[in-house]
Order: C-alpha cells, then structure tokens, then sequence
C-alpha cells in the first residue's frame, strides 16, 4: 500500500502483510516522523447479481437526458402559462365589450367567490401562479442539474434540508484528538470517507480547519487522501495531523478541497 508522511508528506511503498491487523507505527526517513499506519481497508464485497446490483444503487440519470427533460418541462409550463394568458385576454376584451346593467348578478358572484377561492381572480393571475410552481417542482425534482448549471444554487438547497452532493463523497465517524509524546504536542484528524456515486471516484486533497470556539479559523491545512481513487460503496479512513495545533481550538471543520460543506469534530 502507498503511505504518506503527515509532516512532509513524503510517500513510500509499504507491504501490506508488514502492516498487521492492528496496524504498525513507521519511521519517515526524510524527516524522521513516527505515526501509525493502520491496515488497508477492503473494498465492499460486490452485489452478487447484475439485478442486486442495480437495486443497491439506482442508476443515476444521464445528465444530457435529465437537462432535456428539464427543458422539456420548462417549455411545457410556458405553453401552459401563454395560453392562460391568451385566454385572460379574450375574456377581458369580452368584459370590456360587455354592458354593466345587471346590478342583481353581483350578490350571486359574490356567493361564488366565497364558495370557491380562484373565483373572480384573473386567469393570467392564476396562469403565472401554476406556471411558477411547476418550476419550482421542477427544480426541486431536478435538483443536481440545476446545481451544475447554476453552483449558486446548493446553498438555498442545502439551507432547506435538500443536500446536493454531486461529487458522490461523504465524511463520516470524523474525530479529532490532542496526542502528546516524546516528539511534542499534536492535534489527530481521523474519519471515514464513503463513495456513494454509481462509479469510481477520484479523492480530492483533505483540508482542515481548526476553529475557536466562536467559530472563527485559526489554522488551515491541506493532507493528501489515502488513495487516489475510491470504488462505488467503497470506503477508506483517512488521518491527518498537525504539530503544534493552537491552543484556542475547540472544534474541527473537515472538506474537501473546494467544497463548502463540511463535517465537525471537537478535539478531545
């Protein structure tokens, strides 16, 4: 397996079998660092048949295909939304043309719109009302085209509870430990990292922050993932650590390289 120096992520070829069940602590001959490597995680076993397989994970939707129904859909509700409006504009040209001396018909409207809430409203009104929340269905049923076409747009989903991750990683079991030793003080950042897209994923680089406990940065720095690439299901723990952390750190913010979400951890 490939291993990596935390201090001067020097990289060097371990044999598996030296590692262990438990792991093993190793010496970095460049700059004389000592740290634990633990042994490599296995890969999830694969579904046993191309239909178990299939029901692990849905098939994703093709990003050409789910833009021309996004399309399709927009244009359909614009249809929807010109003929209402064609049709608000014949019914005003016939009211214009129209006389008023029915004054014992008002009671009998005004029965009507109490009896129903669209009654006496304008068509156009009500046109543009089913027009914007046809997109708004859409958008929330599309919502990874959208955020590709627009990134702007992850935040206002992510604020409501609807998460896009199109990037297919997810953090989780992230801890954080202050470890004192012979070769001084460090803070260790150690979590899980699960791929939960349909293929084979790259590991973009880790970047850690530290943070007081107002929330504001202290220290940032960037460790390499444990492998390069990671399989559908597949998950791999990463570790990082940083020498001489900041007294005032009280948590610990974890993502990856350009991303803005992130996963916590409380140094303990």
């Amino acid at each position: 397996m490939l291993i990596a120096c935390p201090s001067c992520a020097s990289r060097y070829e371990l044999d598996d079998g030296k590692i262990g069940a438990e792991g093993r602590k190793v010496r970095c001959p460049a700059c004389r660092t000592v740290w634990h490597v633990d042994p490599p995680v296995a890969a999830a076993p694969e579904p046993e048949t191309a239909e178990a397989a299939d029901a692990a994970f849905p098939p994703a939707p093709d990003a050409s295909e789910t833009s021309a129904e996004l399309a399709a859909e927009l244009e359909r509700a614009a249809d929807i939304a010109a003929e209402v409006s064609a049709i608000a504009a014949e019914q005003g040209a016939q009211a214009a043309g129209a006389t008023t001396d029915r004054p014992r018909r008002r009671p009998q409207a005004n029965k009507r719109r109490r009896g129903n809430p669209l009654a006496g409203r304008r068509p156009a009104t009500i046109g543009l009302a089913l027009a914007g929340c046809a997109l708004a269905g859409l958008a929330l049923w599309q919502r990874e085209p959208v955020v590709r076409a627009v990134p702007q747009v992850a935040a206002l989903y992510a604020a409501i509870g609807l998460p896009v991750n199109l990037r297919g990683l997810v953090f989780s079991a992230v801890e954080s430990e202050i470890v004192q030793d012979a070769q001084g003080r460090f803070l260790v950042v150690e979590g899980d990292i699960t791929n939960v897209a349909r293929r084979n994923t790259s590991l973009p680089p880790i970047a850690v922050t530290v943070r007081d406990a107002a929330g504001q940065d202290l220290y940032s720095w960037t460790t390499e993932p444990p492998r390069p690439e990671l399989e559908p299901a597949a998950l791999v723990r990463f570790r990082a650590r940083l020498a001489q952390p900041p007294e005032a750190g009280r948590s610990v913010q974890v993502r990856f390289g350009g991303e803005a979400r992130t996963a916590a951890a409380a140094p303990r």
